[in-house]
């Protein structure tokens, strides 16, 4: 970009040079007119001043120059990085193929997502027919079971699910879930009993064991499991509501009332618990 310069100062000097020379030759002297010296006096001047300037923006290139080194080069002592192209991940859009168990458990949720819940049990069946051991398909059955409240069926799915695979904790609570509902209660207890040791942090194991122990008419031992909930998760408003529910057929009417309004400084629009508090206080009042 600058290489020119060098050039240009080389015929700036000639051009002064060769100036000078005829200034000082004798025999080249004559009279100059005013307006010529004025005009020449003033080329010199400007010709001094852009040489100057020129020679200092040269110095300053040199300096940065010496200063800097040029980007894109390392040095020679330096080895090469050479970093791995990262690798593009795009989501699979593999379906399943038509006529397997996937197919067919797919097909079937979305049949329960539009309502149709004796189509989607037919299509689980369908994926059990085709892979017997099918954990996904078993386990959406036995979901569609408990909310038609076919206990039976529900009761056997269970069973088959926890006996290959019996260290999971909600098989064990859908399987008391699946008892409660028959009113078999001992055995409900012994499945919630289960799932709890699988999952002891696991708040809504207290509440199904609550439940089921409440329905026995054991309400001292299912409130002691409701305040267990409402200890591993105390902003778990259902399960102080259904403590509050318990303490009042205990006659802890005070103990319900706070309960209640600390569920409404959690959820201020959360109605139930309003109007359970009203129901308590205007029973209180009368």
């Amino acid at each position: 970009m600058f290489l020119f310069i060098p050039q240009l100062l080389i015929v700036l000097s000639l051009a002064g040079i060769i100036l000078i020379v005829l200034r000082r030759t004798p025999e080249l002297r004559f009279p100059m007119p005013v307006l010529l010296r004025d005009f020449e006096n003033f080329t010199i001047k400007w010709l001094r001043i852009l040489s100057q300037k020129l020679w200092h923006f040269v110095l300053e290139v040199k300096e940065l120059s010496r200063k800097t080194q040029p980007l894109g080069f390392l040095p020679k002592h330096l080895s090469k990085l050479h970093l791995p192209r990262p690798k593009l991940k795009l989501p699979s859009f593999k379906s399943a193929a038509p006529g397997t168990a996937e197919f067919f458990i797919k097909q079937g949720e979305k049949l329960l997502e539009q309502g149709e819940h004796a189509d989607a049990e037919q299509h689980f069946i369908k994926a059990i027919k085709k892979d017997p051991h099918n954990e996904q398909a078993f386990a959406y059955l036995g979901k569609l079971y408990l909310a038609q409240n076919k206990t039976k069926e529900s009761i056997e799915t269970f069973r088959f699910l926890i006996k290959h695979y019996p260290d999971k904790g909600h098989y064990h609570a859908s399987l008391g879930q699946a008892y409660h509902n028959h009113k078999q209660y001992d055995k409900a207890i012994s499945a919630h009993e289960r799932a709890i040791d699988l999952e002891p942090e696991n708040s809504r194991r207290y509440i199904d064991l609550g439940m089921t122990l409440e329905a026995k008419k054991h309400l001292e031992e299912a409130i002691l499991n409701y305040r267990k909930a409402v200890d591993l998760d105390a902003e778990n408003t259902q399960a102080v509501i259904i403590l509050s529910e318990a303490l009042v057929k205990k006659g802890g009417r005070d103990e319900a009332e706070i309960l209640l309004e600390k569920v409404l400084m959690i959820e201020p629009t959360n109605t139930l618990a309003r109007e359970k508090l009203m129901q308590l206080k205007y029973q209180t009042n009368n």
